[in-house]
């Protein structure tokens, strides 16, 4: 076994071939090279230690808007019909929907729903009893800002739970692999990190300033980086206005222009 150590959660009463599985896992997902493939990887992989009938990975953006897809198993039709339909029109009951604010595993858990045991409306009714779904499992993997940036589901159509060592082993695992994910969005993200520093340096941004301008960068919406840093929109722009006078531009596209162009 390669000389490789992941600091897995110590849960209680788990089955030790769990830690086993759940190494083989995340070992295999390092060896992805981009978010992408990290995740579809993650997801071919799963069904061997924890089988499904269909599944799905959302990607999002740093605004938390779908930027992509990647379904097993399920027809294009009822892919079309959640994203088209009960997104878009906000159908979808906001504990089913994988919107960053409002997505049911935004925590850093395994979530399992039965859904025999969800009141039925008319998502339940007419898109999850017409798949003849009856378990799913869930979990989402952040950046750095700590905004979800892919969704995993895995359904079930035979009514067969998912047993306690399945779950055991995505306890274990889904930690890790979330911290993974993150690394992928590291570079740049750093504020005191000497390649920003060098290239902005003639600008005495402070840190707060360095943080929006990173967040800038990456395509952030004002509303996005006021949540992520947790202050008001108004404090927001009034950092902003500052970075524009130290950078000597008018707009955003001036500021990223001149300050990625560095």
């Amino acid at each position: 076994m390669p000389d490789i150590t992941f600091a897995f959660p110590k849960i209680r009463n788990t089955d030790p071939s769990c830690y086993i599985d759940a190494y083989h896992l995340v070992l295999e997902c390092s060896k992805a090279r981009s978010p992408r493939s990290f995740a579809t990887r993650l997801l071919d992989l799963l069904n061997k230690m924890c089988p499904y009938d269909r599944a799905f990975v959302f990607f999002l953006d740093v605004n938390g808007k779908l930027s992509g897809k990647y379904v097993i198993n399920i027809p294009d039709v009822w892919t079309e019909e959640y994203l088209n339909y009960y997104l878009a029109e906000d159908r979808c009951p906001r504990e089913f929907s994988i919107i960053r604010s409002q997505n049911p595993f935004r925590d850093n858990n395994v979530n399992v729903i039965r859904w025999a045991d969800v009141p039925e409306d008319e998502f339940i009714s007419d898109y999850i009893k017409a798949q003849h779904l009856s378990y799913s499992m869930g979990f989402n993997c952040r950046d750095m800002n700590d905004s979800t940036r892919v969704v995993f589901a895995l359904d079930r159509v035979e009514n067969k739970p998912f047993s306690e060592i399945e779950i055991q082993r995505m306890q274990l695992a889904v930690p890790i692999l979330d911290n993974m994910y993150r690394n992928f969005f590291y570079q740049g993200m750093d504020s005191g990190s000497d390649s920003q520093n060098s290239a902005w340096t003639d600008y005495h941004f402070t840190k707060r300033e360095t943080e929006i301008v990173n967040l800038l960068c990456q395509g952030m919406s004002i509303s996005n980086i006021s949540d992520t840093l947790f202050i008001a929109k108004t404090t927001a722009y009034k950092h902003i206005a500052h970075i524009y006078e130290k950078v000597g531009v008018s707009s955003q596209k001036e500021l990223l222009f001149r300050l990625m162009d560095l």
